[in-house]
């Protein structure tokens, strides 16, 4: 699997994404659950002027309700605070007593279980998380209904700031919620584990040894944030605790990640004397993702000083398929300066990508192929999204090595007598192939017939 290694900025907004997010999620939740009483499908917008009047229905809906004073907070109904802006909301909430919003909170116990009650519950736990955290989460699990609950503390979890995760913590571990277990162990503590390793990655990582050697997904995926951030902040302290946890060599790629945002340039060396380690692999990967995010020529210049092995084929896979991505002709043309040897491995990789996307181009680029390298890229195009099975035969007769030939000749027969066992018929009939490769298709089309008709048998019973 290949993942990003300079993804910072991406952990860095998370919880500020998780805060716009969540804030509707249970709007679009309960609207995609919800039947629709006319019967018909939710029409897309189609105009310009229909996205003014959606805007203009939105401005009408907020001016009758009228919020202008922590009292009037205290009356309004909850399902309603979906249309106050969040900062006036955040403004107001921030006036009122502590009393009063828990008694707003209580309010959803008693409120529609409808889009404008989970929009209202997003944008009141997202302001009073920010407020007070501990007294957000508690007015959460308060709530009865066990959905609106989960996405009442999920909210808040995602809106805090780091600083005020230890302190959500120790109350998750100190009053767990019994209907929450499960979020609670995995997805609440992860989330607040990793925005506590933003702040204090040291503080965080105590914390994550005192739960033991645990298999929980929360204290999983906190170890997986802090040697991240650990190592954006100080590479070698983060190298030095993962080296005391048991089991966790995967974690050196979060460390090697995160030293490649601080310093690529220490982070390759340092990759280059350890490529020999169970990681090795992954770590050559992670540092030819980032330098390719600076520029390509870095990426290749690395990887020249890389002796041959698993590592340096696992990272010239990951640079053919980042760059077959971005510009498949460059690709191809990197793919012809290196190795005969080296070639065929990736060969498949960038024609994966280019004969989806422009399969013109693709196909003069296979045709200046030869040998193993061409049955390859033939091989990826004869299975090409869209392509006409007589298209598909065509390619696959040009394939030069016998066996593989056959195989995919056969593949693409099995697949067309399952659909339309005559065309596949016929087509054989007037292939090019020897009798014996004629007859053995044939037998092919027949079994093909005969599971057919057993599943219309069985399906008809």
């Amino acid at each position: 699997m290949l993942i990003l290694c300079a993804r910072m900025n991406w952990r860095l907004v998370t919880i500020i994404n998780a805060i716009i997010a969540l804030v509707a999620v249970g709007a679009v939740i309960f609207d995609v659950a919800r039947p629709r009483t006319d019967g018909s499908p939710k029409e897309p917008p189609q105009t310009t002027s229909q996205s003014n009047s959606a805007n203009n229905d939105a401005e009408e809906w907020a001016d009758k309700i009228r919020i202008e004073s922590p009292d009037d907070l205290a009356n309004a109904r909850v399902d309603d605070l979906g249309a106050v802006p969040a900062a006036e909301l955040t403004e107001l909430m921030g006036r009122a007593t502590p009393e009063q919003l828990a008694a707003m909170a209580l309010k959803y116990n008693d409120a529609p279980t409808d889009a404008r009650t989970f929009g209202g519950m997003g944008i009141f736990f997202q302001a009073w998380a920010q407020l007070d955290p501990s007294a957000a989460l508690i007015g959460a699990f308060r709530i009865n209904d066990v959905a609106m609950r989960k996405l009442a503390a999920r909210t808040v979890v995602g809106s805090v700031s780091p600083s005020a995760a230890p302190q959500l913590i120790a109350f998750l571990t100190d009053h767990p919620d019994k209907d929450l277990t499960k979020e609670s162990k995995n997805e609440f503590l992860g989330t607040l584990i990793s925005s506590w390793s933003l702040l204090d990655p040291e503080a965080a990582s105590r914390f994550v040894d005192s739960l033991g050697n645990t298999k929980d997904g929360g204290a999983y995926r906190g170890r997986e944030e802090i040697a991240y951030n650990w190592a954006t902040l100080d590479p070698s302290a983060a190298l030095a605790w993962i080296a005391t946890q048991k089991g966790a060599t995967y974690l050196s790629d979060y460390v090697i990640k995160g030293w490649c945002r601080k310093d690529i340039n220490a982070a390759s060396a340092y990759v280059l004397q350890h490529l020999n380690e169970p990681a090795g692999v992954q770590l050559a990967s992670s540092v030819v993702t980032a330098m390719f995010d600076q520029g390509v020529d870095d990426a290749t210049d690395w990887m020249n000083h890389m002796p041959a092995g698993a590592p340096r084929t696992e990272a010239e896979m990951t640079l053919a398929s980042l760059w077959a991505t971005k510009d498949p002709s460059s690709a191809a043309k990197w793919l012809a300066t290196l190795p005969a040897n080296e070639q065929t491995n990736l060969v498949n990789t960038i024609a994966s990508n280019w004969v989806e996307t422009n399969w013109p181009e693709a196909s003069r680029w296979i045709a200046t192929l030869t040998g193993d390298n061409r049955d390859e890229a033939l091989v990826v195009a004869v299975n090409r999204e869209g392509v006409s099975r007589g298209d598909s035969l065509s390619l696959a007769l040009s394939i030069g090595k016998e066996e593989i030939r056959n195989n995919v000749i056969e593949n693409v027969i099995r697949n067309w007598a399952a659909t339309d066992p005559n065309a596949a018929q016929t087509w054989v009939g007037a292939s090019p192939l020897s009798n014996e490769q004629r007859d053995h298709l044939r037998s092919v089309i027949s079994e093909m017939q005969q599971n057919t008709e057993q599943e219309r048998v069985i399906i008809t019973q």
